[in-house]
């Protein structure tokens, strides 16, 4: 369990760090301004991160009757939004980056205060409450910042200063993001496999439900909203791919207890084989020229 730890804790965080920065690059303000003139993807997608995924992890949690500890980590998995990590995977997808990043914006603003919140609230419906430590909520303050805003705003900052170097540098960070995350699903899978097998049974049916039905519900709310394909897959990834580093920030740095973690470590096996099927999916559906997919404003030459 220790190599685990230190493998998504240190490594993989510092790996998104780099893949927001790099978002950062890819950005001008103009891809923001553009994004938060259509509120419709950030509006449904905040809505959704917010309300209905820490929903999915308490009402799946009673209706499959899971042990505590594994129920209590599936609310905290659900309170914690895509973020950085489904960033990524909108990053390797070509997908609509301002869009993600404008819904990680917004909801790193408002998580600062819904993560202790729905936290608190997992430990109190399933454990006992003497188990329960105090949590920091500037700690947690400082640590959605500097994986979120501090690495965008360096990007941004680099873009502004040398426009024509950072045009260089998306296209060879993008395939290095995809080569990496699968690196990290290897990896992660092969470490984490006996964890994974310990409790497929109990947590396994859980956490498949969570990733597939969210992933599921940001997929047809795009549809709903007629968004076009690129922003429909941003949000797709923003509502289905939960923040597996910050996850595990809260579970193993915060309240210290590797049994919480177990249900985001099952969740990250699940996770990787349709996200990763996704990103190939969009991929495919715009190389082949996808016509909604060319209303969206990606990103700006300028």
């Amino acid at each position: 369990m220790r190599f685990l730890e230190v493998f998504y804790v240190q490594f993989v965080p510092f790996f998104l760090f780099t893949v927001m920065m790099a978002m950062g690059l890819a950005l001008t303000v103009r891809d923001l301004q553009t994004v938060f003139r259509r509120p419709r993807g950030i509006v449904g997608g905040l809505s959704t991160q917010l309300l209905v995924l820490p929903l999915l992890g308490i009402g799946f949690g009673l209706l499959y009757d899971s042990p505590p500890v594994i129920a209590a980590g599936a609310i905290i998995l659900c309170a914690c939004p895509g973020g950085v990590t489904s960033n990524a995977y909108t990053f390797a997808a070509k997908a609509d980056i301002a869009l993600s990043i404008g819904l990680t914006v917004v909801a790193s603003l408002i998580t600062v205060f819904t993560i202790p919140f729905l936290t608190i609230y997992a430990l109190e419906l399933h454990l006992e409450r003497s188990d329960i430590p105090d949590l920091s909520a500037l700690d947690m303050i400082w640590t959605l910042s500097k994986f979120t805003l501090v690495p965008v705003a360096l990007g941004l900052a680099f873009r502004a200063w040398r426009p024509e170097t950072a045009k260089k540098l998306i296209e060879p960070l993008r395939i290095g993001a995809l080569l990496a995350l699968i690196i990290i699903a290897i990896i992660g899978t092969y470490t984490a496999w006996d964890t994974i097998v310990e409790n497929i049974w109990t947590a396994g049916l859980l956490m498949a439900t969570i990733n597939f039905v969210g992933m599921s519900i940001g997929f047809g709310l795009g549809n709903l909203l007629r968004l076009p394909f690129a922003q429909m897959a941003s949000v797709t990834f923003e509502v289905g791919v939960q923040n597996l580093s910050m996850a595990l920030f809260v579970c193993l740095t915060f309240l210290k207890s590797s049994e919480l973690a177990v249900a985001t470590f099952v969740y990250a096996f699940f996770m990787k084989v349709t996200a990763l099927s996704f990103v190939w999916y969009v991929l495919k559906r715009l190389a082949a020229g996808d016509s909604a997919a060319t209303d969206t404003p990606i990103l700006t030459s300028e």
